[in-house]
């Protein structure tokens, strides 16, 4: 009988452990926005916002036209429920390249409702002038 019930207690065990490290339900979302040719001297910035009532988790990238992750650059800023004091978290993430085949961002964010989330790419000259943007739909 001890037998027994040392395999269910690893059984027990296994399925708890299970459910706390298993998946959280978080989907990932997906969004590319349109391609843009930056100025020979130029480059090209994406910005992601997004809010959320959980954590979230951002990677914005830079990619060339034929899909090569070009992203050279970039910043994050997470801030609480207890930062913002309107009861969501807040999540910004920027990348960006100088790189002359870069035209066009993606951002995955996890955590995160579609509408909730806005990608934007804009293309900037020599001087850091913003010359052109576009938005993922």
């Amino acid at each position: 009988m001890k037998r027994m019930s040392s395999r269910i207690g690893v059984l027990v065990a296994t399925v708890g452990l299970a459910l706390t490290v298993g998946p959280t339900g978080a989907h990932a979302l997906t969004m590319s926005t349109p391609s843009l040719v930056p100025d020979p001297d130029g480059y090209l910035q994406c910005t992601v916002r997004a809010t959320s009532s959980t954590p979230m988790k951002i990677v914005a990238t830079i990619l060339s036209g034929d899909g090569t992750n070009v992203t050279e650059f970039g910043t994050g800023f997470r801030a609480s429920p207890a930062a913002t004091g309107d009861g969501l978290y807040h999540a910004e993430e920027t990348a960006g390249s100088l790189n002359d085949g870069a035209r066009s961002c993606k951002a995955t964010v996890t955590g995160a409702r579609r509408k909730d989330v806005r990608v934007t790419l804009e293309a900037h000259d020599g001087n850091g002038n913003v010359t052109a943007t576009v938005e993922a739909q």
